[in-house]
C-alpha cells in the first residue's frame, strides 16, 4: 500500500475517526476512498497471520485467470439463477 506523508485536513480526519471509513472523496482526476488503516486491515482479513493465505488466494485467482479457468459474469449469474429456480 502506498503511503503519503502529507496531512489530511482536520475535518477529514474527524470524519475518519468517527466513521472509520470508507470515506468517498472527489478529486480533480476522479473519485477516491479513504479509511483508517486498522479498518482496512480488518476488512482484508489480514490479521493473525492471514496475509499469507490471502496473498496465496490472490495468486491462485490470477493463475486461473491466465489459464482461462474463468466464466463470464453474466453466464455465472444465469447459472446461479437457473440453479435457484430448480
Amino acid at each position: 500500500m502506498a503511503s503519503l506523508n502529507s496531512p489530511i485536513t482536520p475535518e477529514t480526519e474527524a470524519l475518519l475517526q468517527h466513521h472509520g471509513g470508507p470515506l468517498a472523496i472527489t478529486g480533480d482526476q476522479g473519485d477516491y476512498v479513504l479509511m483508517r488503516s486498522d479498518i482496512y486491515i480488518a476488512m482484508l482479513g489480514l490479521s493473525d497471520g492471514a496475509e499469507t493465505e490471502t496473498l496465496a488466494s490472490l495468486r491462485r485467482g490470477l493463475d486461473d485467470l491466465e489459464a482461462g479457468r474463468t466464466e463470464d459474469l453474466d453466464d455465472a449469474f444465469d447459472d446461479l439463477d437457473a440453479h435457484n429456480e430448480s
